[in-house]
């Protein structure tokens, strides 16, 4: 922070000179010498353009984890461009390039499925403390990054399946979700049941639903809090049931192939989740309860 005065206390002008080459600050009206052997604080080198100073600086970005030696390395001279890349591998270790290239997937898993730079270096934290507990010898790197990737999302509420990160990796299925259980159970990590409403802004967004659609699908499954919990239910298929609940009592008709298609689920998987939300949310007494009896009788195509 800059402590130098403002104005002249003798005159009270404001016409304050600094001269670098004696340190001191005078008036440039009474010519009183304000301040003396004044420290500068800037680098000893100077520059005449923006280009010449960005190539002088020897400050960088910032530590990241996303980088296999945290972006702690020194940058080579331009005059050594052809041998740096060849100088960085030989120099790396055989446990360094493996986590070079875990780090690399991380990247571009999580820039095909737009997550933000949070979730990236957090599953770059999570593969490191995997790598010090060894638990990724003997196992694929790509299920594990998948695995993280997955496990980072459900921590930051980040509406991401399993369905849609396989869609991205190298790997199948069932093997993502086998090192999703493995690295739980290991690494003792502690992770709520996904929420459903999570996943209905984006859904409807993707399916052209009105934002009252959406505040009305998220109202149905916080009335129905806990619905389906102990039963196991997918939070994808509970939230494409509501949203289909929502359109349909909002008038507006949506297949439910269509919301099927986009929530990863099935039709029929929506039509039980759909009737099992009817009986935990108990709308008796609701005006609703006349749309869902008597769909036909209010112009409402509801069919579960």
């Amino acid at each position: 922070m800059d402590e130098r005065p403002k104005k002249c206390p003798e005159c009270g002008s404001t016409n304050l000179i600094t001269d670098p080459k004696h340190a001191e600050v005078y008036c440039a009206d009474c010519g009183v010498v304000i301040a003396e052997n004044l420290v500068d604080l800037g680098p000893e080198w100077r520059s005449y353009d923006d280009e010449q100073a960005s190539k002088r600086i020897r400050t960088g970005p910032p530590m990241s984890y996303r980088i296999h030696n945290k972006g702690l390395s020194t940058p080579a001279p331009e005059a050594f461009a052809r041998t740096r890349r060849l100088r960085g591998i030989i120099s790396m270790d055989s446990s360094e390039k493996i986590l070079s290239f875990a780090l690399g997937e991380i990247d571009r898993m999580a820039s095909a499925l737009k997550l933000p730079p949070e979730i990236r270096e957090e599953t770059a934290v999570l593969y490191r403390r995997a790598a010090k507990q060894n638990l990724i010898k003997g196992r694929s790197i790509e299920e594990l990054v998948s695995a993280m990737l997955y496990i980072t999302c459900r921590q930051y509420g980040v509406p991401r399946t399993l369905k849609e990160i396989a869609e991205f990796s190298r790997m199948p299925l069932r093997k993502i979700r086998r090192a999703y259980i493995f690295l739980l159970r290991k690494l003792e990590i502690k992770l709520a049941p996904a929420d459903p409403a999570q996943y209905v802004p984006r859904f409807c967004s993707e399916l052209g639903l009105s934002d009252a659609i959406r505040e009305r699908a998220i109202e149905i499954l916080k009335r129905g809090e806990g619905a389906g919990t102990a039963k196991g239910w997918g939070p994808t298929g509970t939230a494409a049931a509501a949203i289909y609940l929502a359109a349909n009592l909002s008038g507006t008709s949506v297949a439910e192939k269509e919301i099927a298609k986009v929530a990863g689920t099935t039709p029929i998987t929506i039509r039980n989740r759909c009737k099992e939300l009817e009986e935990k949310l108990k709308l008796d007494n609701d005006i609703d309860t006349d749309i869902l009896s008597h769909p036909h009788q209010k112009g409402v195509y509801f069919v579960i």
